[in-house]
C-alpha cells in the first residue's frame, strides 16, 4: 500500500503561517518535518480506501480464519444436534410419573377396581405403634409399609389391625397376640401391599411364581397384592371388605405356620387357609379362622 502523509506549508519567515486544509499529492514527497513539528501536528483522520486490495498474506490468513470458523461452527452443530436426540431418547425411555394422585394413585374402594396399580418399588413405613390385640399368648409385632403409589398407608394399617383384632380372626384361639410398631422398631414380620409387578418380585425371592395374580408370604413377609386388594377377584360372592379380610388373615396364618386347605364340601364355609382367590370350589367365601 503507497504510504500517505499530508503536507504542511511553510511558513513565512517573521509571520504565522495562515492554516490551510492538507491536501495530499502522491505526485510529490512530503517534506521533511521537524521533531518540533510532528509532535504539535494532530493526526487527520483518513477514509478506508476500499478499493486498494489488502496484501496477499492478510488475504490468506483473512480466509484460513473464515475456513476456520467455520468448520468449527459445523462441528458445534454437529454436537448439539447429537446431544438433542440423545436427550430426547432418555425421555422415551424412561417412563414418566404422573403428578396428578387421582390418575396415579387409585384410592380402595368397596368397588373391585380394574385398573392396574403403578409400580415403583418404593414403600412407605407408617409410623407410631399400635394397640395390642388379643388377650393371651406371645405377641407377634409386625410393621405396615405400603408401595407408592399402591395405596393409602394409613388406610391400609387401620384395615389390618381391625382385621387382626376381630373376635374371630387368630386372636380367637387365646394363643396369639399381635401389635403393629414402626420402623425403627423390632418386628416379627413386615406387611407389604405391593403392585402386581414389585409383589411378583418379591414372592419370587422365597421361591413363589404368583404371576403378579396372587398375595402370598415368604420369611418375615406378608405381602399382599394391591390389585387384588383394589378389585378382589372375578366371581368371588362376596363384598370387597370380605376378600381383604381373607388375604390378610390367610397370609398371617401361614406367617404363624399354617398350610393350604381344601374346600370341605358344597355349600361348606370355606377354610380361611383355602386358596379362595384361584376359585371357591363350591363353598362360601369366607374371611376368618373362627367364624
Amino acid at each position: 500500500m503507497t504510504s500517505r502523509a499530508r503536507t504542511e506549508p511553510a511558513r513565512a519567515l517573521g509571520r504565522a503561517a495562515e492554516p490551510r486544509t492538507p491536501v495530499w499529492n502522491p505526485g510529490l514527497n512530503p517534506p521533511a518535518m521537524s521533531r518540533t513539528t510532528l509532535a504539535r501536528q494532530t493526526p487527520p483522520v483518513l477514509e478506508p480506501d476500499f478499493d486498494e486490495p489488502e496484501p496477499r498474506p492478510a488475504r490468506l490468513r483473512r480466509r484460513l480464519l473464515f475456513a476456520l470458523l467455520t468448520v468449527l461452527l459445523a462441528v458445534a452443530v454437529l454436537a448439539v444436534g447429537q446431544f438433542v436426540r440423545a436427550d430426547d431418547g432418555d425421555r422415551i425411555v424412561v417412563p414418566v410419573v404422573s403428578a396428578r394422585p387421582a390418575a396415579a394413585v387409585p384410592t380402595p374402594k368397596a368397588t373391585p377396581s380394574k385398573k392396574p396399580v403403578g409400580s415403583s418399588g418404593t414403600f412407605a413405613y407408617v409410623a407410631g405403634f399400635g394397640p395390642i390385640v388379643g388377650s393371651r399368648g406371645p405377641i407377634h409385632r409386625f410393621k405396615i409399609a405400603v408401595e407408592k403409589p399402591a395405596g393409602d398407608a394409613i388406610d391400609f394399617a387401620n384395615q389390618v389391625n381391625r382385621t387382626l383384632g376381630d373376635r374371630r380372626s387368630w386372636i380367637a384361639s387365646h394363643r396369639f397376640r399381635f401389635q403393629r410398631v414402626p420402623e425403627s422398631a423390632h418386628a416379627e414380620f413386615i406387611v407389604y401391599l405391593a403392585s402386581a409387578r414389585t409383589s411378583e418380585r418379591m414372592c419370587r425371592t422365597g421361591g413363589l411364581e404368583t404371576d403378579g395374580f396372587t398375595s402370598c408370604r415368604v420369611p418375615r413377609k406378608v405381602i399382599i397384592n394391591a390389585d387384588r386388594w383394589a378389585g378382589a377377584v372375578r366371581d368371588y360372592g362376596a363384598p370387597l371388605a370380605t376378600y381383604r379380610a381373607y388375604a390378610i388373615n390367610h397370609e398371617v396364618g401361614h406367617q404363624l405356620g399354617h398350610g393350604h386347605q381344601r374346600c370341605p364340601g358344597k355349600g361348606k364355609v370355606a377354610p380361611v387357609m383355602m386358596q379362595q382367590t384361584y376359585g371357591l370350589k363350591g363353598c362360601t367365601a369366607n374371611s376368618w379362622p373362627y367364624p
